[in-house]
């Protein structure tokens, strides 16, 4: 059922409405229409049966969509669904010998749900707007993401879309009982049947989602513009309750490949040096053999090559037509007694060493990228406990990467393998709360709640962040935050307005009309309220909260 409810209400925003936003020209006539009858079976003396017959007419004209609407929906079982019940208090209504509330209150109605569309296309309008200063692409990736089937679709939806039909359906069958026992104690079932009606007209489900998906659409379009893409309106949800942020070093806060700077030695030519640390490494992932690879312009000659070995982190180990080969870092090298230069040099040293021997080094670039200095600050200020770094480089030279940039936790001498296994180990419990921040692709999905990439190709990733709008994640957090305080907000005040309108209902201080109309006024505030998740105001409240 909630399922239909929720298509039905995504339906709302371009159902009977132009492409200008203005309701259906049909339908407005109709409308006038039926309030002109209305207003003349009212106002000019007649006799009564005229009068009924007049007010019947406005009521059928006003609503033969619902009643249409009706029929489909009970035809696919939905029996709950707001068309069969208003058509059901409609006339109830009427039988009980209220024709004018029912005749207002369809009127009304009709009124308030195209007002209820024309709001849902201004305020998706004005979703779409916020990424109108986006490239191209990227726009037409955020309108086709929230042109999904499941576009808006959250958790936390769902979860108050189920609680609210079982208490709105456990209020009906209340109403059920009101009207058969309130009779014996007073009033008439006349009366109790008729406050059972209005009660039942009120607890439809629609006005206390109806603005869920749009406020998530909202905050997905809002993250967009920040330069945050989310691919699903759930990942930006999830990213709301992440409290651990893995983060790449590679790409983010370092180049996402080091270039080659120099290479020295006293004892080979740089040719022959070139050719020695190529072939070594040939079959290496290391940052160091993309380095290498890239400034080499040479035939390979793989026969040479026998015996090779990853060291993480710290290089390879590898046998040149017999001869064994390391091209490492230092700390591996003193580690293994072998003496090196000890020179200070500006930037990451490889030496490349033959049976034993030094013979020279390869010196990288190792600049940093200043930009992302803050970035764990900004996590943690947006309410992630920790933030834990992943790096190919040696122990030593991963930690001070990560005292330099602020991390709780670092990991040294990771190859992808050793990434995922370690994101699927703090992914082991239950409740998985892991952002995992990467750069570099690969062909899957790590087991972290959220996926990642610092890239604007995000084909396997729940997210794509612009690397030039790096340091905008922390406020995408903020954002996904405030998407899911709006929806609580809604649905709490939805809720609310229900409960008082069943309370005066079963006192006799409304009428049918007016409570669908407040009911309905309601839905249509919920949706303004949606835009809301851009408030800089609700931006601060949430970060003087965390």
């Amino acid at each position: 059922m909630m399922g239909q409810i929720l298509d039905r209400i995504k339906s709302l925003a371009s159902k009977k409405v132009t492409d200008s936003g203005m309701p259906d020209v049909v339908l407005f006539a109709r409308i006038v229409f039926a309030a002109i009858l209305t207003a003349v079976a009212l106002i000019i003396k007649m006799p009564a049966a005229v009068r009924v017959a007049l007010l019947i007419l406005a009521t059928i004209i006003a609503g033969i969509d619902i009643g249409w609407e009706a029929v489909d929906a009970v035809l696919n079982k939905d029996f709950f669904a707001a068309p069969v019940v208003l058509l059901v208090v409609v006339f109830g209504t009427i039988v009980i010998g209220y024709p004018e509330e029912s005749a207002i209150a369809v009127i009304l109605y009709q009124v308030s749900m195209a007002a209820l569309r024309y709001v849902m296309q201004r305020t998706r309008d004005s979703a779409l707007a916020l990424v109108s200063g986006e490239e191209e692409e990227r726009r037409t990736r955020v309108r086709d993401f929230v042109s999904a089937d499941d576009a808006g679709d959250t958790n936390l939806g769902s979860v108050i879309g189920r609680s609210a039909s079982i208490v709105l359906k456990a209020a009906m069958a209340f109403a059920v009982v009101y009207a058969i026992v309130v009779p014996f104690t007073g009033p008439t079932f006349r009366t109790s049947i008729h406050r059972m009606l209005m009660i039942l007209a009120v607890c439809t489900p629609a006005s206390v989602i109806v603005a869920m998906p749009l406020t998530a659409i909202v905050g997905q379009c809002f993250s967009a513009g920040q330069g945050v893409l989310f691919s699903k309106a759930k990942n930006l949800e999830d990213t709301a309750h992440a409290e651990t942020a893995v983060f790449d070093k590679a790409g983010i806060f370092s180049e996402e490949a080091p270039k080659l700077l120099a290479v020295r030695s006293d004892m080979l030519d740089k040719e022959t040096m070139m050719n020695f640390a190529a072939h070594a490494l040939y079959y290496s992932e290391q940052p160091v053999a993309k380095a290498v690879s890239d400034a080499y312009d040479q035939e390979y000659r793989l026969d040479v090559i026998s015996e090779f070995a990853e060291i993480p982190g710290s290089g390879v180990s590898v046998k040149i037509a017999g001869n064994p080969v390391l091209v490492t870092t230092g700390d591996y090298l003193l580690s293994r007694g072998i003496r090196i230069p000890q020179e200070q040099e500006a930037g990451q040293v490889f030496f490349l060493v033959i049976a034993g021997r030094y013979v020279g080094k390869l010196i990288l670039s190792a600049s940093t990228n200043d930009a992302a200095r803050g970035l764990t600050d900004g996590m943690r200020e947006a309410g992630l406990r920790r933030c834990i770094l992943f790096t190919e480089d040696s122990a030593e030279q991963s930690q001070k990467a990560g005292e330099a940039f602020k991390f709780d936790e670092v990991y040294g001498e990771c190859d992808l393998e050793r990434k995922l296994k370690l994101i699927s180990d703090m992914c082991s419990g239950t409740d998985n709360r892991v952002l995992y921040v990467y750069s570099n692709g690969f062909e899957a999905h790590s087991d972290a709640k959220v996926d990642m990439r610092v890239s604007k190709k995000s084909k396997f990733a729940d997210a794509s962040v612009d690397p030039e709008r790096l340091t905008n994640l922390p406020f995408a957090v903020q954002i996904s935050k405030r998407m899911g305080q709006v929806q609580a907000e809604n649905a709490i005040f939805a809720f609310l307005v229900k409960t008082l309108l069943i309370f005066l209902a079963i006192n006799g201080k409304c009428t049918l009309w007016f409570a669908l109309f407040l009911d309905s006024a309601v839905a249509i505030g919920t949706v303004l309220n949606a835009i809301r998740v851009t408030s800089d105001s609700l931006l601060a409240k949430i970060g003087k909260s965390e």
